[in-house]
């Protein structure tokens, strides 16, 4: 299983939908149903990871068995299909988002400093955006905070969400993985976090670190 359900309670958080109107709150625990595939030779990087569940990062949950995620379908902000197999070959911080979701919108400006800090060719932040409708509302918004050197990809009609849903992998939002260079989630993280903090960028030093 990607993510062995944990014995430890996560807090629980409540997402209020600010401008559509639903809400989600995520669960105590999370678990997944797949094997580790292709994706089974980066089991031993996932553990290396371990460590640095702790302090702002005690939620981060890496893989026993990492899964795939280089198959999602995606979307760029023209409507073009990407996939996130389109970025394999470096390391991404892969945050799912929406600008209903007030932690996410907390959460942003953090991402794209850790952008700025570890950002080339190596390595790379994906804000994937799960809003529903057309692409304007979280345009404005990474354009209003300066969010615009993320990797900007969508999911308007939630498929890749529920896809990850279906298999364990996320229960609400926001969820970040840290996926490896061939497309593999190595490790997850329920809720918002400091992604700019020291902790945050000695986890994506480790996790960028070749083999």
């Amino acid at each position: 299983m990607p993510f062995k359900p944990s014995r430890r309670l996560f807090a629980a958080i409540a997402i209020v939908a600010v401008a559509t109107g639903f809400a989600a709150v995520y669960v105590t625990e999370r678990g997944a149903v797949e094997s580790g595939g292709r994706c089974a030779a980066a089991a031993p990087k996932a553990a290396a990871l371990k460590p640095f569940a702790t302090g702002d990062l005690a939620a981060l949950l890496p893989a026993d068995a990492p899964a795939d995620l280089s198959g999602l379908v995606l979307r760029a902000p023209d409507g073009g299909e990407r996939r996130l197999a389109d970025l394999t070959g470096r390391t991404l911080l892969v945050n799912m988002w929406a600008t209903w979701c007030v932690p996410c919108r907390t959460e942003m400006p953090h991402l794209q400093a850790l952008q700025e800090k570890r950002g080339g060719a190596d390595f790379s932040v994906v804000a994937l955006n799960v809003d529903v409708g057309g692409p304007d509302k979280p345009t404005r918004f990474l354009n209003g905070i300066g969010a615009t050197s993320l990797v900007d990809l969508r999911d308007p009609e939630m498929r890749a969400f529920n896809e990850l849903k279906s298999r364990g992998l996320v229960l609400g939002l926001p969820t970040t993985f840290v996926v490896n260079r061939d497309g593999c989630a190595i490790a997850s993280l329920a809720g918002p976090a400091k992604w700019d903090s020291p902790a945050a960028l000695a986890l994506i030093d480790a996790a960028a670190k070749p083999d």
